[in-house]
């Protein structure tokens, strides 16, 4: 299994190189590869979100499975150049460039700000797609080393709240200069978005993985469901896998990703009470139904101090559970532990 994590490694830094930016989030939740002798599973891969894709369906029609792989990724290249805050045309850059505090926005970018919206609320703002102006402010200190100006983060904060969004109609009322962010939650949305295509094509035994969020289809063939692996983030402690089907996994958190400022380590994931990268981050790994909630609650769990916070937030959301890291120690929240979970040394 060390090769497997390293070529996904490679994988993923080559992604990031070719596409200058984009995926934030260390890779911590994968799916196994195909074991010897299960040839009728077919392997694609790609990239979007600038992040690593990969597809796998169960079929004995190549040619068909091959197809469907091809316009599940159109569907994550359309989901990106709706949510997407790197590229200068898509529909979110609009929103977030427009003049004016009212906004006619497309339909289905209005439906994922109402989702993130109810789940801002109900995790007590742990996340919050109003973080944008916070988001970018920190990605320039990482770039410089340095910490913002007291003025500019005061700027930032004053910008961030997910109350002061209201959506109207087919209009986003939002405070000029707030930027929305779907950092969060675009791609696990956007897997279940393309998996939704394959099964739509005739393909229901499929997986989609981007980076760290998978959406997992009905289970190959002979099996109970899709392998999962999630990788620990103490070095040299024991992975941990799932099988899972008809359901979303989401990995945050983690230290893969973390910067010196100041003598002080912060991390790449932005805290929307502070505007700056946290301080203490947990792995937090969840499980739940084909929804983008999966990957939005990973985000806020991975921000709570600890784990009574975190099932007190997961409570609010039935028939998720979750897989929470800290300093080594590894607790399962929310519903039962999944059934068919195994832990591999």
């Amino acid at each position: 299994m060390p090769r497997v994590r390293a070529a996904i490694a490679t994988l993923l830094a080559a992604a990031l190189a070719s596409l200058g930016a984009g995926c934030a989030r260390a890779e911590r939740s994968f799916p196994v590869p195909a074991a010897a002798g299960e040839s009728a599973l077919h392997r694609f891969v790609g990239t979007a979100m600038g992040c690593p894709v990969e597809i796998t369906i169960d079929s004995d029609d190549a040619d068909g499975a091959r197809s469907a792989a091809r316009l599940a990724q159109l569907e994550l290249d359309r989901i990106d150049s709706l949510l997407s805050d790197w590229k200068r045309g898509s529909d979110l850059s609009r929103l977030n460039d427009a003049r004016g505090p009212r906004v006619e926005v497309a339909p289905e970018l209005r439906e994922v700000l109402a989702e993130s919206l109810r789940i801002a609320a109900a995790t007590d703002g742990r996340f919050d797609p109003t973080v944008g102006a916070a988001v970018a402010l920190w990605r320039a200190s990482r770039q410089s080393g340095a910490l913002p100006a007291a003025a500019a983060l005061a700027e930032a904060l004053a910008r961030t709240g997910a109350g002061k969004v209201v959506i109207d109609g087919d209009a986003v009322i939002r405070p000029e200069g707030l930027r929305i962010d779907f950092g969060g939650i675009g791609k696990g949305y956007g897997t279940i978005r393309a998996l939704a295509i394959l099964r739509e094509s005739g393909f229901p035994r499929a997986l989609v993985a981007v980076a760290g969020d998978i959406a997992a289809g009905e289970p190959p063939r002979g099996r109970a469901g899709w392998r999962i692996e999630i990788a620990p983030e103490r070095e040299g402690a024991p992975a941990e896998s799932l099988e899972v089907s008809r359901a979303a996994v989401s990995t945050s958190g983690g230290s893969a990703q973390w910067v010196e400022i100041a003598g002080a380590r912060y991390a790449h994931i932005v805290d929307p009470r502070t505007a700056l990268g946290a301080t203490t981050l947990a792995q937090a790994t969840v499980v739940g139904p084909l929804a983008p909630s999966v990957d939005a609650l990973g985000t806020a769990l991975a921000l709570t101090k600890d784990d009574g916070e975190a099932a007190a937030i997961l409570a609010r959301f039935p028939g998720h559970r979750a897989r929470i890291e800290r300093e080594g120690k590894t607790a399962w929240l929310g519903d039962a532990h999944p059934a068919r979970a195994a832990v591999r040394p």
